[in-house]
């Protein structure tokens, strides 16, 4: 395949053909009009394309690529030639990663407008969004949930926002769970039946296409073969779908029989290792204890890479933040420190609480971190600032532990009062009061797709919860 790039004199021409783009471009995600409609390679070889309606939409990428600080663009219609079966094949295995690679994404709406006299508030273009065409084909399923930039705009050039702003009404209209949205939760969380259901009120102009259009969302390849019918292209698909569960399921088995080897054992530690953590990429391990040190191990060599000094009391938990920066330490002396990971130097020393702190927590985006105590309250740092951004208050004895939904908003806290409470970290406020277990709740953790809370309890049970309509599941 091939990049357009648009010159300074609004002249559109293709790059050499291209396995592996190594610059940023911006990607188009469109509605295909009519076949004589819409400009094709041999359009651009010969520089017929501009008589054509599709070429509107062309230098709409073009122009707002060169805005965006891009000066490649990708346009499906004219990158590919698809009179070259065999590079037509490629071009669908492909497709996927050309749009998840890509550093922005704009979605073309014909069908929705706006005047350019009123201001872009949802009452005059939000029931056409709901309706456009855009979300019932097939191809743009794929160029929804693949690019981490998203952005929705009329044919006037009106940016109505971007898959961050209007993710609730995407949610809405296509049912597709926000973190799978936001790429929060791998695609990997969802089992086919999930992910071939986003499709099914979908449809494409070739019946097989519709299952070609699935093969980057299940991270498969195969052969493309025109004529084969919709339902033998989805039985492929799903017979390929089935080897990678199998080659999955030998590996998993592989692995937990190496996972029967102990590997190593870590000695320095002069009182109880009471908690671990792994660096988001495996290569550090810290070990709290109550010697009122961690420690920072090398998975690589086994070996003590440093002893974090600091706290006056046992050290009861330790967590890495997601993007790596931010190591916290939670401790009987009522404090949370931040620890530097590339210097393990202390950062900030976090003072609030009033009796000693047992869990802590980073949000996903590693903006916050919450941090639960024995005073009955957990609290909210700001780790950009490190200041206390909010505590919250309500459980009526111990706070034990806490987890964020991955959507950072949600935070659960589980206490010995017996109850997990739900909390908005956007608002600070209380959003539901969980009750059922019988005994202190000990662990809480929710599922990494988003849908269910499970919490352990001295009451030796396990419950699990939908935290939407936090029901009992």
């Amino acid at each position: 395949m091939r990049l357009l790039r648009l010159d300074e004199t609004g002249e559109i021409s293709l790059t050499k053909d291209i396995t592996y783009p190594t610059i940023p471009y911006a990607i188009l995600s469109h509605t295909w009009g009519e076949d004589d409609e819409e400009v094709n390679f041999g359009d651009l070889k010969d520089g017929s394309g501009k008589a054509k309606d599709g070429y509107r939409k062309l230098f709409f990428c073009g122009e707002q690529a060169a805005r965006d600080g891009l000066q490649y663009f990708w346009v499906d219609t004219c990158c590919i030639d698809k009179s070259n079966s065999t590079e037509l094949s490629e071009a669908i295995n492909s497709m996927f990663r050309w749009y998840r690679n890509a550093a922005r994404c704009y979605v073309y709406l014909t069908d929705v407008l706006t005047n350019d006299r009123i201001g872009l508030s949802p009452e005059p273009w939000e029931a056409p969004f709901r309706n456009s065409r855009w979300f019932t084909r097939g191809w743009t399923l794929q160029e929804l949930i693949a690019p981490p930039s998203v952005e929705f705009f009329c044919p006037n050039g009106k940016r109505l926002g971007d898959k961050k702003s209007l993710e609730q009404q995407l949610y809405k209209i296509t049912g597709i769970p926000i973190s799978a949205l936001q790429s929060s939760s791998p695609l990997s969380n969802f089992s086919f039946d999930e992910r071939v259901l986003w499709a099914q009120n979908r449809d494409t102009k070739r019946k097989e296409d519709l299952a070609y259009s699935l093969l980057g969302i299940f991270d498969i390849s195969m052969p493309v073969i025109y004529g084969e019918g919709k339902e033998n292209a989805f039985r492929r698909l799903k017979r390929e779908w089935q080897y990678r569960l199998d080659e999955l399921s030998q590996a998993t088995m592989n692995c937990a029989k190496r996972f029967t080897l102990l590997q190593h054992t870590l000695k320095g530690h002069i009182g109880l290792a009471y908690s671990v953590a792994f660096s988001p990429d495996s290569r550090l391990l810290a070990s709290a204890s109550t010697d009122k040190t961690v420690r920072l191990w090398d998975t690589t060599t086994n070996t003590l890479q440093q002893t974090l000094k600091g706290h006056s009391g046992s050290v009861y938990s330790v967590a890495f933040s997601p993007d790596s920066r931010l190591l916290a330490s939670a401790s009987s002396d009522m404090t949370v420190r931040l620890w530097d990971t590339t210097t393990n130097t202390l950062q900030q020393t976090l003072v609030g609480h009033s009796d000693e702190v047992s869990s802590i927590a980073f949000s996903p985006d590693s903006r916050l971190l919450a941090s639960a105590s024995k005073d009955k309250t957990v609290r909210l740092w700001d780790t950009t600032t490190n200041t206390l951004q909010q505590t919250l208050m309500g459980h009526s004895d111990e706070v034990s532990s806490i987890a964020f939904l991955l959507n950072s908003r949600l935070l659960a806290s589980a206490s010995r009062d017996k109850t997990v409470r739900l909390w908005d970290t956007t608002t600070s406020t209380l959003q539901q009061t969980l009750v059922g277990h019988g005994d202190e709740v000990l662990s809480i953790a929710f599922s990494p797709d988003s849908r269910l809370l499970a919490s352990a309890s001295a009451d030796k049970i396990v419950q699990l919860w939908g935290p939407i309509t936090s029901t009992l599941y």
